[in-house]
């Protein structure tokens, strides 16, 4: 398929729109609360890969058409968007009370390993509170905005509500499903091939490859079938530089149901920060610092929807599969992706084509151009 065209150039900042789900509004080519809510998407940016299996809530507070706080929730057990925003105004030495409170999701009003963010911002007494898009988490779902408008606060609702719900897709996949975000991520040539079957080839340049990067940093793990392993030998470690905070755990999965990689591949090698894991559906002999997940089989292979189960069930909540042919083929025909990042080169892999059983109702989001190629975003 040929690449569409975009005036978007591919750099960092791009390439992580992108992989959180973007492109995302502009604030500087909006007005009033769409361009306030825009900046706390922004703010929202800064959590991913970090907040799971919370969701990344960006918060920034406004006083007479003024920025006076901004905050983001980075880890489940510490504060939420809104406390620290708050906690953000008064370092600058902002007082809150009249302010609006631009939040990308609903403010939770329950007790958890954090209090309630609803009672937090009613006592610092802000006037307004917009929000992005309602939290269907049955512990608040309208909950939070019904105890704010039951204490005088103004209370707006959808600003920005289509961006925020896709920007929240994620927490609410997870919340409704039990399941984690499933990202697909290929690179073909022109023919529609990975390239010849057994032989390492490389579709995308160098600095295409590393802002590719912005994929592994947006999800908390990385899952690749046994014949990447055995061709590539990679680490499959994030090693990209900008513009997003590193993990703090980033985990590595392979699915080698038998056992068969040699414990001389260097995936297996520690990695302080991105542990290691082995989808086994046997018993194979250890390896040393390797988990084992042990799954059912199905099929030739695993349970795929028992492994994000799995995964979901270890805090993650964004799940990157990497490769190879066989191992995306089999969670598109399962239903198990949400979303499909096609690096499509202008010139042929010279290998067999790959045939892909890509939803019905999924549509272009963006296709960012470079010289020889260009990086698509199928939701």
């Amino acid at each position: 398929m040929a690449c569409s065209m975009s005036d978007l150039l591919l750099t960092p900042e791009v390439a992580w729109a992108l992989a959180t789900g973007g492109p995302w509004p502009d604030p500087e080519n909006l007005q009033g609360d769409a361009r306030f809510m825009a900046m706390a998407l922004r703010e929202g940016l800064k959590g991913v890969g970090l907040a799971s299996p919370n969701p990344p809530v960006g918060c920034v507070l406004v006083k007479a058409g003024r920025v006076i706080g901004s905050g983001v929730h980075t880890r489940a057990g510490d504060p939420h968007g809104e406390i620290m925003a708050l906690r953000d105004a008064e370092a600058r030495g902002e007082d809150p009370k009249g302010s609006d409170a631009f939040v990308t999701l609903e403010p939770c009003c329950h007790h958890g390993r954090t209090g309630p963010c609803t009672l937090a911002l009613i006592q610092a007494g802000v006037a307004r509170v917009v929000v992005g898009v309602r939290d269907p988490n049955p512990r608040v779902d309208g909950g939070g905005l019904a105890i704010l408008r039951a204490q005088g606060i103004a209370v707006e609702e959808g600003t920005l509500g289509e961006a925020c719900a896709r920007f929240h897709a994620p927490f609410f996949k997870l919340i409704r499903t039990g399941l984690p975000w499933v990202t697909l991520k290929l690179a073909l040539g022109s023919d529609g091939s990975l390239g010849p079957i057994g032989r390492s080839t490389q579709v995308t340049p160098p600095d295409v490859q590393q802002l590719a990067h912005a994929l592994r940093r947006a999800s908390e793990a990385i899952v690749v079938g046994r014949h990447t392993i055995a061709v590539d030998d990679p680490q499959l470690t994030d090693r990209w530089q900008a513009p997003a905070t590193p993990h703090r755990s980033f985990a590595r999965v392979v699915l080698d149901e038998d056992g068969l990689l040699p414990a001389s591949a260097r995936v297996w090698v520690p990695v302080a920060g991105q542990p290691v894991f082995r989808a086994v559906t046997g018993d194979p002999v250890p390896l040393r610092g390797v988990e084992d997940l042990h799954l059912p089989p199905e099929g030739r292979g695993c349970s795929l929807r028992h492994l994000l189960y799995e995964l979901a069930a270890l805090g993650v909540g964004r799940v990157l599969v990497e490769g190879g042919g066989t191992l995306a083929a089999g969670f598109l025909a399962q239903g198990l992706v949400d979303e499909f990042h096609r690096f499509q080169s202008d010139l042929p892999a010279a290998g067999p084509a790959l045939t892909l059983s890509i939803p019905t109702n999924w549509r272009m989001e963006a296709a960012i151009r470079w010289s020889t190629g260009c990086w698509e975003a199928w939701r």
